[in-house]
C-alpha cells in the first residue's frame, strides 16, 4: 500500500462508513441550543416523553384513549391501547405526512405507544442576548373526551467556547511535531497508534450520537452495525499490515475518522449536546477523532517504505 493509493481510500473510507449528521436527515442530530422541558401535567394513563435529537413526541397510554389536535384543533392523532389512528381529513396531520388526504381515521401505529415529528417542538431562533426559558409550546388534546394539554418550555442552553477545544488540539498536534522532529524513527509507530486513536475516537462518538437520537423512537442499528463491521475489518488489517504499509493505512484511517468528524462540529456551536455520553466526553472524542487524525494523516506521509524495512 504506497502513498499513492491514500487519496482513493480516504475517500473509499468516507462513503463506506455511515455519514455524521447535524440535520434532521434522518441521520444523527449531534447538538442543538434549546433543551425541551415538559411541564408537569395530570394525564392519568398517559406517559409523554420528547425526543430531543429529532424533536419528536412519544406519548404512551395505559388504559385510556387520547386524542391529539392540529394547529386548527381539529382531531389529527387517536391514540389508545388498541393503536394509534390518523385523521386523513386533519390538515395537520396530512402535512406531518402521518397520512394522506382523504376521509376517516387510517390506523397508523399498532400497540399503545406512537412517536412522531411534532412541528410545535420547534425551538425559537437563538438568541445570544437571551438567556433561561424562552417562550413555551402547547399541543391540546383531548384525554376520555375531557380537554388538556401538552405543554413545555423551550429553555436555552449558552454556547460553550470552542477556544479551549481549539488549544487542546493544537497542543496535540504541535507535541507530536516536537517529538518526531527529535525522533524520526519514530513516525511509523505514531503514525498508526494515531490513527488507531481517531477511529476509535471517530466510531465511539457515532455510535453515542446514533442511539441518543432515536428518530421517531427507534435507534438505527443497521448503521452501527456497518459501522462496527467497517471498524472491526480495519482492526484486522491493522494486524496483518507491517512497516510503511501499517503506517499508511493509519493515515488512511485517521484522515477517514477526520472527515466523519466534520458532520460533528455543531458540538462546539451547540450548548446541548445529543449524545449518551456527557457533552464534555462527546466533544473531546470529536476533538481527537479530528486532531489525531489529520496528524496520522501527515505523519504517515513521511513514513518511507525503505525506512521501515525489516521490521516484521
Amino acid at each position: 500500500m504506497g502513498r499513492r493509493w491514500i487519496a482513493p481510500l480516504v475517500v473509499a473510507c468516507t462513503l463506506a462508513a455511515p455519514a455524521g449528521a447535524s440535520a434532521h436527515a434522518r441521520n444523527a442530530t449531534v447538538a442543538l441550543d434549546y433543551r425541551l422541558v415538559l411541564a408537569p401535567t395530570s394525564l392519568p394513563g398517559v406517559s409523554v416523553g420528547v425526543l430531543d435529537g429529532d424533536r419528536d413526541l412519544r406519548v404512551r397510554v395505559h388504559d385510556a384513549t387520547l386524542v391529539i389536535r392540529g394547529d386548527l384543533g381539529e382531531p389529527m392523532l387517536r391514540i389508545s391501547p388498541q393503536g394509534t389512528w390518523a385523521n386523513r381529513a386533519s390538515t395537520t396531520a396530512v402535512a406531518e405526512k402521518l397520512t394522506e388526504r382523504g376521509r376517516g381515521w387510517q390506523k397508523v401505529g399498532s400497540g399503545p405507544e406512537f412517536v412522531w415529528h411534532e412541528h410545535r417542538l420547534s425551538p425559537p431562533p437563538y438568541d445570544a442576548a437571551t438567556s433561561g426559558p424562552a417562550p413555551r409550546f402547547t399541543i391540546p388534546a383531548e384525554l376520555d373526551g375531557r380537554r388538556v394539554t401538552i405543554g413545555g418550555t423551550f429553555v436555552r442552553v449558552d454556547r460553550p467556547s470552542p477556544w479551549g477545544w481549539l488549544a487542546g488540539a493544537a497542543l496535540l498536534v504541535g507535541a507530536v511535531g516536537v517529538v518526531l522532529r527529535a525522533r524520526p524513527g519514530l513516525r511509523g509507530p505514531a503514525a498508526t497508534a494515531l490513527g488507531a486513536a481517531a477511529g476509535a475516537a471517530a466510531l465511539t462518538a457515532f455510535v453515542s450520537f446514533t442511539t441518543a437520537d432515536a428518530t421517531t423512537g427507534r435507534v438505527a442499528w443497521g448503521q452501527i452495525a456497518v459501522a462496527a463491521a467497517f471498524g472491526a475489518a480495519l482492526a484486522v488489517a491493522f494486524v496483518r499490515l507491517h512497516g510503511a504499509r501499517r503506517s499508511h493505512l493509519a493515515g488512511v484511517v485517521g484522515a477517514g475518522a477526520a472527515a466523519l468528524s466534520l458532520g460533528s462540529l455543531g458540538v462546539f456551536r451547540h450548548g446541548v449536546v445529543v449524545s449518551s455520553l456527557p457533552a464534555a466526553g462527546a466533544r473531546a472524542l470529536c476533538a481527537l477523532a479530528l486532531a489525531a487524525g489529520v496528524t496520522a494523516l501527515g505523519t504517515s506521509l513521511t513514513v518511507k517504505e525503505h525506512t521501515l524495512r525489516g521490521t516484521r
